[in-house]
Formats: structure tokens, C-alpha cells, sequence
């Protein structure tokens, strides 16, 4: 279908609408305002920071360079009342695992689109919490928007330990600590660990409020299930698609189709009594209606125990692009 500029900012007012009272809540200062085909515009999300958006596009959108700078012009014109200075653009591949790792130059541009160039990080505010993001740092900004209402419902639970695998940013792990909770963060990567760091500073939270290991998630946890004391009341699992490898430091290749039931039986064993897991998963498979699900009950050889999650919040409309659940094996 050709980009009409006319229908996308139709779409994009509609979606603005749909979402006002999201909009109005000061406490929240980051979301999406177009959910791709949730919102009529297949291949295209616009997620807000604070004073910038950044508008992905996937190849499914065939998009031609002229047509993304109209959109992204027509973004910043229709937002720049609620305060929004710039757009920026990252170009996505459906199967990211061929770029080798590397993002394309304009995600990583500090030139926006449209718009004037914006700090190199910014803070953003998710109901009492804070968190840098980066906005041409790659095709990451740092925050997944889609978990915001379950990182907000796990902090309810009154927790003391947690587990983190698959850290990143750390972002889960900020309203968990303020709520009181001892957070490890696990993750392959010391320059999103360092990111974390900054997040519990930016946050005012007390540096033994968290633990930050640069570990495999499989090598943490065959560590943990051999002590005792390493046992959590919550294991968060929210792994991406598919990860590098890095055999001089002996971390193997991550593919969540192969290698989630395998996780799942591991973080299992590291639980204390009565504890429980969040499983997430953005993989297309795992996402469709019930699969992940499937494969936990599969995985652990028995039905466990759901608990609920809050509803999916109003900015992501897409259904069957990301799932989570929480059990008590």
C-alpha cells in the first residue's frame, strides 16, 4: 500500500485520542502513541520520551525515505503542542539476528528526522520511577514500554529478593527497590549493567538495594541452585529473541525458541518457597495466544499455579506481539 500522508495522520490523531487519559497522567512521561497495526499502521510504532518521539519502522512498512521524513514531519507538527521537540527514526529488520549485531547508522544519528538534536540521554518518569534513556543509541532507547503496568503490579507484592535475568537497563528492578526489595541483576553486558547503576542513582536508591552480576543467565543460576542462600521470591524472565555468543567468554548463543524451557527448568530451582517466576517473551511464536504458557507447563512437567497480571495498557493495541505471564511452580 502506498504511504498516504492524509491517512497517517488520521491514524496518528485517533491513536493520540484513544489515549488521552494516559496523556493527561503526569506521572507517566513515556509510552506509545502508535502501536503499528493495533492502530491502523502496520509497520510503524511511535513511541514518546518526554520532549521526543521515535518513530520505528519495520520493513513490512515499505516506507521510501521520502515518506518516513513526511511522517516523521507530521509527527512532530501534531505533537509539538503537548511539548514534543523531535522525532527520530530507527529502521527495523524483521529478523534483526542478519544484522550481525549492528544497528543501522540512523539509529545512532543525534540528528533527528525532524526536529532539533536532543541530549545525549534524557530522564524519563514511570509512576514514581525514573530512568535514562538514549534516543540514538542504537535500536534500544534502554526502557521497553511494554511492561511498564507489570513492573508496576510486581513492585505491589511486597517482595525481598528478586532475581533480574536478562537485565538490560535494569528496569524492573527500580520500583522493585523502592519497594523494598533486594534486586540481582544478571546480564552479559557491563555497559547496560553501568546503565542499571545509573538508573538506581538517578532513582535515590541506596547502591545495597541491588546486586549487579555480568554473568550468563545459565551460568548465574547453575551458580545459584549449588548455594542456598541464593534463593528468590521472584524470578523475572524476559529474554530477548535471539543473542550473540561470545565464546572467549564462554557465553553461548541465545535462542528463545531452543533455549526457553531450558531457562524455565533453571529458574525454577533457584525459587523460595512459595516464590514465583514472570516469564516474558516478544517472540513471534511465543507471543501468539497461549504458547508461552504451553511451553512452561511443558517445560516444568506440570500445570502451575497462574497468578494475574494487570491488562495490557491502553498504548499497546497490538495483540500477539508480546506475552507474560506469572505462576508458582
Amino acid at each position: 500500500m502506498d504511504f498516504s500522508p492524509a491517512r497517517f495522520a488520521e491514524s496518528l490523531g485517533a491513536a493520540w485520542r484513544r489515549r488521552a487519559p494516559l496523556f493527561e497522567n503526569t506521572e507517566v512521561t513515556a509510552y506509545r502513541v502508535l502501536d503499528g497495526p493495533g492502530d491502523g499502521m502496520p509497520g510503524i510504532y511511535l513511541d514518546r520520551y518526554g520532549p521526543a518521539a521515535v518513530m520505528n519502522v519495520y520493513e513490512d512498512a515499505r516506507l521510501s525515505p521520502t515518506s518516513i521524513t513526511t511522517a516523521a514531519q507530521l509527527t512532530l507538527e501534531m505533537l509539538a503542542p503537548s511539548g514534543v521537540e523531535a522525532v527520530y527514526v530507527k529502521p527495523f529488520a524483521r529478523d534483526r539476528s542478519r544484522l550481525g549485531g549492528h544497528s543501522p547508522d540512523e539509529s545512532k544519528a543525534a540528528t533527528p528526522r525532524a526536529g532539533r538534536t536532543q541530549p545525549e540521554s534524557l530522564t524519563v518518569q514511570e509512576y514514581g520511577a525514573h530512568f535514562e534513556v538514549r534516543l540514538y543509541d542504537g535500536h534500544s532507547t534502554g526502557l521497553f514500554l511494554d511492561h511498564r503496568e507489570h513492573r508496576r503490579s510486581l513492585s505491589q507484592r511486597k517482595l525481598q529478593r528478586v532475581l533480574n535475568l536478562f537485565a538490560y537497563t535494569c528496569a524492573f528492578a527500580m520500583p522493585l527497590a523502592a519497594a523494598g526489595a533486594c534486586v540481582t541483576n544478571v546480564d552479559v553486558s557491563a555497559r547496560y549493567l553501568e546503565w542499571g547503576r545509573r538508573n538506581l542513582a538517578l532513582n535515590g536508591l541506596e547502591p545495597s538495594a541491588a546486586r549487579f552480576f555480568r554473568m550468563d543467565a545459565f551460568k548465574y543460576l547453575a551458580y545459584a541452585a549449588k548455594h542456598p542462600e541464593e534463593r528468590f521470591d521472584l524470578v523475572i524472565l524476559d529474554p530477548p529473541t535471539f543473542a550473540a555468543g561470545d565464546s572467549r567468554r564462554g557465553v553461548k548463543a541465545w535462542k528463545a525458541l531452543e533455549d526457553y524451557p531450558a531457562l524455565v527448568q533453571a529458574a525454577v530451582r533457584v525459587l523460595a518457597p512459595r516464590g514465583s517466576v514472570f516469564a516474558a517473551s516478544n517472540t513471534r511464536e511465543l507471543a501468539n495466544a497461549g504458547a508461552l504458557a504451553r511451553l512452561i507447563t511443558k517445560a516444568i512437567g506440570a500445570t502451575p499455579a497462574w497468578q494475574p497480571l494487570p491488562p495490557w495498557p491502553v498504548d499497546v493495541r497490538e495483540a500477539g506481539r508480546v506475552a507474560a505471564v506469572l505462576f508458582t511452580p
